[in-house]
């Protein structure tokens, strides 16, 4: 039997030398396709009214969460999403995005000015000249971060 695998690079070493000590095949030309539920492949699907759509993770700004309903926010688009932030958190690659409060995560290179205020927070002025605040919490990690 010959698969491919399509799973999140911390996974794939691991999977690989279990399958082949099973007997399976691995090749990228396999019809079958074994899929890690939270693979994501550099792409968020997304919704927009009716359409669905494909997301490059580089071109996400902020991705927030109001209430039950997950929003990811473009340079000119916001979208809507059905996965869960802290599913989010740990499937978008740390080097590229980080979270700055119970409901935002926001791509680190889309920082465009970061405004101090008082009690340990600072607001963020974004790409898409959207501002949200990193709060107490996500505050030392933050600053830690981008050595403030």
């Amino acid at each position: 039997m010959r698969i491919k695998l399509k799973l999140n690079p911390d996974r794939v070493e691991a999977t690989r030398n279990e399958l082949t000590a099973l007997g399976i095949e691995i090749s990228e030309t396999a019809d079958l396709i074994l899929t890690e539920e939270n693979y994501n492949e550099g792409k968020l699907l997304c919704r927009k009214d009716d359409d669905r759509f494909l997301v490059s993770i580089e071109d996400i700004i902020y991705i927030e969460t109001l209430g039950k309903d997950v929003f990811v926010y473009t340079e000119n688009d916001r979208y809507s999403t059905a996965v869960r932030l802290y599913v989010l958190e740990r499937t978008l690659p740390a080097e590229k995005f980080i979270r700055i409060s119970n409901s935002v995560i926001i791509n680190r290179n889309a920082i465009k000015k970061i405004r101090p205020a008082l009690s340990q927070k600072f607001y963020l002025t974004l790409k898409n000249d959207a501002v949200v605040d990193v709060t107490r919490s996500y505050y030392i990690r933050f600053k830690d971060y981008y050595g403030i």
